[in-house]
């Protein structure tokens, strides 16, 4: 018996493993007892643990969604909204449970999205709580960063398929979810507009610093996506009342990037811009939209003000576009066509909507 299956609202746990053999062990009767139950399971792995998986499914594979993360490394912030907009969409249709299986993206070298990584473990029980849905989280620990390792009972609930055990070390309030007072150190070669900057001078400062990396077709993206964000980050601080409002942008170590630093009242919420705004509330989308555009995006409050840093990683980018994919991982793009509605239309982040109809002056 699995005993992952049919408990009430969202089950979210980890699954270690150090072979292909023992995952498969785990995940091949999980999986199968799900496709009996005719529940909807997404899975979403590395190419190798895929193709395995399909093979010991044999003719039920053809009924599992598949994504490649080695094809289109999954975005924290996006994957976050295509669970939220799968499962809300399945639910719509009938389906009574939707199942995931997750393998994350770690790499070594960027430290800041380990940890984006980490939080989206913990914002993911708060995005789906009470849904019914399952997202079984994959760790390989011949592969997985250590400290990611250490954090794994901490920012899960539940350990394990079979059976899932409550984790003892499980915490909301974990040390990487905590607003930091402070951002790593700029690049040297970044360019300020202090004052009272609007809207309208910060998009001018962000062309003026990067229109000269606009040959390459994904950082023309990248500058459209920082455009939209800078003013997103701008609007956002006249809207707190700030009275002082500093922009930076820099072209610096295959990264591009924008910073607002605000004297505001402080944002020290840990899950902002990480929620689905609401179905037609007027505000709340700044954040959320500057986390969907940006690879990553950091909040830092000491205080006196918010600092707000967007980062568009350069070679992230250049891979994607040589591999023929959008920046949207495969499961952000089954989020968006699951919302395809009778007339074609998508229910997503539409950036000509963003800078036609949100931007101010």
């Amino acid at each position: 018996m699995v005993t992952v299956v049919g408990l009430p609202g969202l089950l979210h746990t980890a699954l270690t493993y150090r072979s292909t053999d023992e995952l498969l062990g785990a995940l091949t009767p999980l999986v199968g007892t799900w496709l009996s139950a005719s529940d909807r399971v997404i899975v979403s792995l590395g190419p190798g643990r895929s193709d395995a998986l399909r093979s010991e499914l044999g003719a039920d594979a053809g009924l599992v969604w598949w994504s490649d993360t080695s094809l289109r490394p999954p975005h924290p912030a996006r994957r976050l909204r295509a669970f939220h907009e799968v499962t809300q969409r399945e639910h719509r249709l009938g389906h009574g449970q939707v199942r995931f299986v997750s393998e994350h993206s770690f790499p070594a070298e960027l430290p800041e999205l380990v940890t984006e990584w980490e939080r989206f473990d913990l914002v993911l029980d708060d995005a789906l709580a009470g849904t019914p849905a399952t997202v079984v989280c994959t760790f390989d620990l011949t592969a997985v960063p250590e400290r990611v390792l250490e954090h794994v009972a901490g920012t899960h609930p539940m350990l394990g398929v079979d059976p899932a055990v409550a984790s003892t070390e499980y915490r909301r309030s974990a040390d990487f979810l905590e607003v930091p007072s402070v951002l790593s150190a700029l690049p040297a070669t970044a360019s300020r507009l202090g004052g009272c900057v609007s809207p309208s001078q910060a998009r001018a400062l962000v062309r003026d610093v990067l229109g000269a990396s606009g040959g390459h077709a994904a950082m023309r993206q990248g500058v459209d996506d920082l455009t939209v964000a800078v003013t997103e980050l701008v609007t956002n601080a006249w809207q707190a009342g700030a009275e002082s409002i500093d922009v930076w942008c820099w072209r610096s170590r295959g990264e591009m990037g924008v910073q607002v630093d605000d004297d505001g009242p402080g944002l020290r919420a840990p899950l902002a811009g990480y929620r689905p705004p609401l179905a037609g509330a007027a505000g709340g989308r700044g954040l959320w939209i500057v986390r969907q555009v940006a690879d990553l995006a950091e909040i830092a409050c000491d205080g006196r003000g918010t600092s707000v840093r967007a980062r568009i990683l350069e070679d992230r980018r250049r891979r994607l576009r040589a591999q023929g994919a959008s920046e949207e991982d495969a499961l952000g793009q089954l989020g968006a066509v699951l919302l395809a509605d009778r007339s074609g239309a998508r229910s997503r982040v539409d950036r000509s909507d963003m800078v036609a109809g949100r931007i101010g002056s």
